[in-house]
């Protein structure tokens, strides 16, 4: 039976179970909370100081949220801003990724044409402070108390956000409209977007958070009203876990299953900077993932897709993985080419991530590598077929050839994936009570 989640409320505690997570077992405790609140302070100052003020916020009914940047986290939002909602106000999370002249250009290449609005101010920082004067106090008990802490530069992170929640909540209060209206957010569950959502929800507003990838558990527990998620599992899993007013997942209708091809596709997100076995050891781990697939293939035809973060990583890290991959014979998957091309190949290996996901829609079943320590109660966790070893690829892939259509009508009935909604389904979901 699944545990509730620390309640996103009690924000040092979520914070902090969210960041021992992330950082993966056997990682050791960091240091002192004052030095790490400290530069939180200076990062949160340096983003008052130097960020240009935003538009307006008009009173609308439908408001999106998002951080300023084209990521994963975004994507997603802004095409359903393009084709529904095109001038709907954006309001800005977090620190600025991009200069914003540079994000709107980008919006406006997407179709997007709304305001660009900063939720925070001078004037709401000085109302702030008494608040946020506490929230540190108690962050240095809870930190102080707590059997592990986040490293100094994740610490400083927390406290960064707790202070811009703090100002988020003040910006509310003196300049967003009162009345119903639908703020979207496309990531939210840490202590400044929290917040944030919060003072709009007490303005009269219903929050959704739309989750762009599969859930690890901690990683999306938020407080809105509704979490729309990426498949019915993960949509089962946080109403257990908790936070949500509401979780829910539109169903996708099943595609037939792929008859498969020939060689053996590899997708993987190993090599990125937000793995934790990534950073502490580097290529190592996608490596073993490519000699084991290269030993089960034999002389098969070999394709590997990363993750596309690999391009902007530091050139050395690139190009000790590209010479690996090559060596062991694989070719490199061509960027122009769509997902969809996944079922031209007899055997996808995917590692635990949306990508796994995203080829289950296209009717493939991917064989996992790797997750042995995913919750028992995540999506990922319920396909059928995977392997940490070229022995156990042989294995799944001998499984998959005899059993595909019913192997793969387990994995969908189990994950029940879902379907990208409309702004106006959104919207009408988050006033609307959910069976």
């Amino acid at each position: 039976m699944t545990a509730p989640a620390p309640s996103p409320d009690d924000i040092w505690a979520l914070e902090l179970a969210k960041a021992r997570q992330a950082a993966g077992p056997d990682v050791p405790s960091g240091g002192g909370f004052w030095p790490a609140a400290l530069l939180g302070i200076a990062a949160w100052a340096r983003t008052l100081l130097f960020t240009p003020p935003g538009d307006p916020l008009p009173d609308v009914p439908l408001v999106a949220a998002m951080h300023g940047e084209i990521s994963n986290r975004t994507r997603h939002l802004i095409a359903a801003l393009a084709n529904g909602a095109p001038a709907a106000p954006i309001l800005l999370l977090g620190r600025p990724q991009l200069e914003r002249a540079a994000f709107r250009q980008a919006l406006r290449q997407a179709g997007v044409t709304g305001p660009l609005v900063r939720p925070f101010d001078m004037a709401s920082a000085l109302a702030a402070l008494p608040a946020i004067m506490r929230r540190l106090g108690e962050g240095a008990r809870r930190v102080g108390a707590a059997d592990w802490r986040p490293a100094a530069r994740d610490l400083a992170a927390i406290c960064f956000r707790v202070m811009l929640g703090e100002t988020h909540a003040r910006w509310v209060a003196r300049h967003a409209p009162q009345g119903p209206r639908t703020v979207v957010f496309g990531h939210t569950g840490v202590a400044d977007s929290h917040l944030l959502e919060r003072a709009l929800q007490a303005r009269g507003a219903r929050t959704v958070h739309w989750v762009h990838g599969v859930s690890l558990g901690l990683n999306f527990v938020a407080g809105s009203d509704l979490g729309l998620f990426q498949c019915g599992s993960d949509a089962r899993w946080h109403q257990a876990l908790g936070g949500y007013g509401q979780a829910a997942s539109l169903p996708a209708e099943p595609p037939a299953p792929a008859a498969g091809g020939e060689g053996w596709l590899v997708l993987s997100n190993l090599v990125h900077p937000m793995n934790a076995e990534f950073r502490r050891h580097g290529v190592a781990g996608e490596a073993a993932l490519l000699e084991a697939v290269a030993m089960a293939a034999g002389s098969a035809r070999k394709v590997w897709k990363p993750h596309p973060i690999l391009d902007s990583l530091d050139p050395s890290v690139r190009q000790a993985i590209e010479a690996r991959a090559a060596a062991l014979g694989f070719s490199r998957w061509p960027a122009a080419d769509g997902l969809a091309r996944a079922a031209e190949f007899g055997v996808v290996v995917a590692t635990p991530s949306t990508v796994a996901l995203d080829v289950l829609k296209l009717g493939v079943l991917p064989v996992l590598f790797g997750g042995g320590d995913l919750d028992p109660a995540s999506a990922l966790a319920q396909l059928p077929l995977k392997a940490d070893s070229a022995a156990g690829l042989t294995a799944a892939a001998a499984r998959h050839i005899a059993a595909r259509a019913e192997l793969f009508a387990a994995a969908w009935t189990a994950i029940a994936p879902g379907r990208a909604p409309t702004l106006a389904e959104l919207a009408a979901l988050a006033r609307s009570d959910i069976p």
